[in-house]
């Protein structure tokens, strides 16, 4: 699998979708017809001689060799979102995409007032619901494998139902 996180350019998407291209066994012409681009269009990419793409016949070729476009800041110094939803109260609502974004784009901190958020939800319905996220992510961002890692070595917390 191909994992580029650094600053994206047309010659550097130009280079993955050759790479990918030949991974799998297409020729330029087939590539080029599946996505509906000229082969010759498709060649200049891939030899980084284009100065301009439109967007979407980028995305087209992308999605012909299995690779997906993200835009996002280049450096998060912070989370997107202001974690409100780890506040005490509010444990109920944290969704999994509040989850995602805490794991991936988070801090050491928030990680910290996720885990504080797990251990102070008696039901264990938000520490399932961490664990299923992780793992998923876990499977394609390593900070989120980071973040599982940790996860396994915290101890567990026994449920006890009659205490509540």
């Amino acid at each position: 699998m191909i994992q580029y996180t650094g600053p994206m350019n047309l010659q550097t998407i130009g280079h993955l979708i050759a790479e990918r291209r030949r991974a799998k066994g297409l020729t330029l012409t087939q590539l080029a017809t599946e996505a509906a681009v000229g082969r010759s269009t498709l060649a200049a990419l891939e030899a980084g001689k284009l100065l301009e793409l439109g967007l979407e016949r980028v995305a087209r070729l992308c999605a012909a060799v299995d690779l997906v476009l993200e835009a996002r800041p280049l450096a998060l110094n912070q989370p997107l979102m202001k974690h409100r939803h780890l506040s005490e109260v509010a444990g109920r609502e944290l969704t999994k995409a509040a989850i995602d974004d805490i794991i991936t784009r988070g801090t050491i901190s928030t990680w910290r007032k996720l885990v504080q958020a797990m251990n102070a939800d008696k039901t264990g319905r938000i520490a399932r619901r961490v664990a299923d996220v992780a793992q998923t992510l876990g499977k394609r961002d390593p900070k989120a494998r980071a973040f599982a890692a940790l996860l396994r070595k915290l101890p567990a917390k026994p449920h006890n139902a009659a205490a509540e």
